[in-house]
């Protein structure tokens, strides 16, 4: 079979390549998150240093958050994301240096409840006053709904957005959910699944080189 495949395969190792490729790129998601300021640095925390565009935010202006994950987020549990974004469009105001981010949903009643941590890469460590959390709960139909009303946890400052080793102390509310993402997980190819294409792919092209031989003959 393999001496009919000679100066062949080319055509079958492209197609298995775009299999492995497609099944293989990883579905991406975030879910966004907005609220009002209800303490910034002109309340007597701050200034901030390590990002000093903080010091524009004012009192109950608006920020959105927006956390990015790969796959999707469908069930309680823990999840390493991949990004996380602070922004305040009225103060020009952002903060994406984060390292790492963690979401936890536990189920309380009715009710997925969130918490969120992400460590910041500046200053003198996450526990130590730089990090990013927020604490909130949306009804458990609505996990991956959008514009979902939020109920806030961890009174009186869901989100907590601590800078410069905590001298730098923004908190807010939490309002809106909203997931934009994959309502299901596709799995990534297995060894053994993409063997077996390997070998579909290549009794297919043996069988045609098969056939246009007998119909020379």
């Amino acid at each position: 079979m393999w001496e009919n495949l000679r100066g062949r395969p080319t055509c079958c190792w492209r197609l298995l390549l775009a299999i492995y490729v497609t099944a293989t790129v990883g579905l991406a998601g975030t879910i966004t998150l907005d609220g009002k300021v209800t303490q910034s640095t002109s309340d007597g925390t701050g200034p901030a240093v390590n990002n000093p565009s903080l010091n524009n935010i004012g009192d109950l202006e608006s920020y959105f958050l927006t956390l990015s994950f790969t796959g999707s987020i469908t069930a309680p549990g823990s999840y390493n994301l991949t990004g996380l974004t602070f922004n305040d469009p009225t103060a020009l105001a952002s903060e994406t240096n984060f390292g790492s981010i963690k979401l936890t949903i536990t189920t309380n009643g009715g009710f997925d409840e969130f918490s969120l941590l992400g460590c910041l890469t500046t200053g003198m460590g996450c526990l130590l006053g730089n990090q990013l959390d927020a604490n909130f709960k949306v009804p458990v139909a609505s996990l991956n709904s959008q514009n979902v009303v939020v109920t806030g946890l961890d009174l009186p400052h869901p989100l907590d957005l601590l800078e410069d080793d905590g001298i730098t102390d923004i908190q807010g509310t939490v309002t809106t959910y909203s997931y934009n993402g994959p309502a299901t997980l596709t799995p990534e190819p297995t060894l053994a699944g993409l063997l077996g294409c390997v070998l579909t792919i290549f009794i297919a092209a043996n069988r045609m080189t098969v056939n246009k031989e007998k119909n020379h003959e």
